[in-house]
C-alpha cells in the first residue's frame, strides 16, 4: 500500500495498513535527521520516517528581493522581516494608510511572479505520495503585518472599509495563484491546506462574532475553492479555537491542524467526541513540551495515547502539533514519534 491509497483509505476508516503521518520541519532540523538517520535530504527522509504526505509550493521567480548584512530581508510584500524561519514583521509600510484608495495604490505582490507548475520528478512523487498543494493563503497575517496587528484591531472597530479592503486584496492575490496552481497541476493535488492562525492559549484573538463577520466569509471562499477542484480541504490555526470549530466544519473544513493540545478547550478525547465523524484530526503531539524537553519514552507513550484517543477509526494524521519544526527539537524524539506511531497504530488497521 502506498502513502495515497493509505490516506485516502484512513479519511474513509477503511483500506488502510497503519495510521498515516506527516512530517515538517526546518532546514536545520532536517539536518540533523538526516545525519542522524542516514537519510539523503528531505526526500529520504520521508522514506526513512514513512511520512505519507509530499506537499508542492509555487516557485518564486519574480524580482530580487532585498537581503540585509544582519540577517534581515525585504518580502514580496515590500515587509522587511528578520528572526528565525520567516520571523517576525520589522516594518509595517501600511500603518498609516486610512483609506480605502490608500490600500488600491499599494504595490501588492503579483501572481505572474512565480511558476506553478508540478516538475516532472514532482509529478513523478505525485504517484506515490498523498500530495498537498495550493497557497499557504494566510490573508489575515498578510494584512496585519503591512499595518501592525494593533491597527487592524482598532480598525475593525472604528474603520473597517479599510481593514476589509486589505484583506481582500490579499485575499486575491491568493486565490489568484490558487487558481493556476490547481489548473496547471489538474489531478495532481490530493490536500488543499491554507493557514490563518486566530487562536491564543486560551482562545480566539477576537470574539466569535468579530471572527464570523469578517474572517469566516473569507475563509469559506479557500474551502470552497478546494472543493471546487475535487481536493480535500484542511486548515490550520494555531491556539484554542474551538469556539469556531463548528464554523469550520460549516464552510467545508475536513481536516484540521494543529491541534495544540496544551491549549484550553483543545483537548483531544472531547474534540473527538463532539466532532470527530464531521473531521480528520491533524497534530496533537506537543512540540512545546512533549518532543522539546521530554524523553523518547515520554513521546512513545504519548503517541500512543494520541492513537487511541484521536485515531482508532484511520480519521487522524499523526504529526506534532505545528507544521514546521525548530533546530532545538531532538533527533531522537522525532525518530521515536514516527517509530511508534508506524508500528502501534497497525492495531487499528481495516480491510
Amino acid at each position: 500500500m502506498n502513502s495515497k491509497e493509505r490516506v485516502k483509505g484512513a479519511f474513509s476508516s477503511k483500506g488502510f495498513d497503519r495510521l498515516p503521518m506527516w512530517f515538517g520541519a526546518s532546514d536545520e532540523l532536517t539536518e540533523k535527521l538526516c545525519a542522524y538517520t542516514g537519510a539523503e535530504g528531505y526526500e529520504g527522509l520521508l522514506a526513512k520516517l514513512d511520512a505519507d504526505f509530499f506537499p508542492v509550493h509555487a516557485k518564486y521567480t519574480g524580482p530580487p528581493l532585498e537581503t540585509y548584512d544582519d540577517g534581515t530581508y525585504e518580502t514580496m510584500w515590500g515587509i522587511r522581516r528578520g528572526g528565525v524561519s520567516y520571523g517576525m514583521a520589522l516594518s509595517a509600510p501600511l500603518k498609516h494608510a486610512e483609506t480605502v484608495k490608500e490600500i488600491e495604490d499599494y504595490p501588492f505582490p503579483k501572481t505572474e511572479w512565480f511558476d506553478c507548475s508540478f516538475s516532472e520528478h514532482e509529478k513523478e512523487m505525485a504517484k506515490d505520495y498523498y500530495v498537498i498543494g495550493g497557497e499557504w493563503a494566510p490573508f489575515w497575517h498578510d494584512a496585519y503585518d503591512l499595518v501592525t496587528l494593533e491597527k487592524m484591531f482598532m480598525d475593525l472597530l472604528q474603520n473597517p472599509s479599510v481593514p476589509e479592503a486589505l484583506m481582500d486584496r490579499c485575499l486575491e492575490f491568493h486565490m489568484e495563484l490558487n487558481d493556476r496552481i490547481f489548473a496547471e497541476n489538474a489531478g495532481l493535488i490530493d490536500m488543499y491546506w491554507f493557514a490563518n492562525d486566530f487562536g491564543t492559549n486560551r482562545g480566539l484573538m477576537m470574539s466569535p462574532e468579530t471572527w464570523r463577520k469578517y474572517l469566516k466569509p473569507r475563509q469559506a471562499k479557500l474551502a470552497e475553492q478546494g472543493h471546487k477542484h475535487g481536493m480535500t480541504v484542511c486548515m490550520h490555526s494555531c491556539g484554542d479555537i474551538t469556539s469556531i470549530i463548528p464554523d469550520l466544519i460549516d464552510i467545508g473544513v475536513e481536516v484540521l491542524n494543529p491541534i495544540q493540545v496544551y491549549c484550553k478547550g483543545m483537548d483531544p478525547a472531547c474534540l473527538k467526541k463532539e466532532y470527530g465523524k464531521d473531521l480528520v484530526f491533524f497534530g496533537a503531539i506537543d512540540y512545546n513540551q512533549l518532543l522539546s524537553f521530554g524523553t523518547e519514552d515520554e513521546v512513545r507513550e504519548n503517541v500512543r495515547l494520541m492513537i487511541d484517543t484521536l485515531g482508532y477509526d484511520g480519521r487522524y494524521i499523526v504529526a506534532p502539533s505545528h507544521d514546521l519544526l525548530m533546530g532545538e527539537v531532538p533527533v531522537g524524539n522525532m525518530v521515536a514519534l514516527y517509530d511508534e506511531a508506524k508500528n502501534y497504530s497497525k492495531k487499528y488497521a481495516a480491510e
